[in-house]
């Protein structure tokens, strides 16, 4: 199963994570370094790729 951490590391737009407590938004290096290494641990549950307008953003649910 993936880890927040392998699905952060290979992404190269704009991410929105939601984990159980909290929801992050930003580059993925930049989640990297915010989010803790307990919370990048966490199997990934689901993902898919939004496309807004032009814009594109991972969504990654974690838990």
């Amino acid at each position: 199963m993936e880890t927040l951490k392998e699905a952060l590391n290979i992404r190269k737009v704009e991410c929105r994570v939601e984990t159980p407590n909290t929801v992050y938004c930003g580059s993925p290096k930049d989640l990297l370094v915010v989010i803790s290494a307990s919370v990048l641990q966490l199997a990934v549950i689901n993902k898919k790729l939004e496309s807004l307008i032009g814009d594109k953003r991972w969504d990654i649910e974690v838990g």
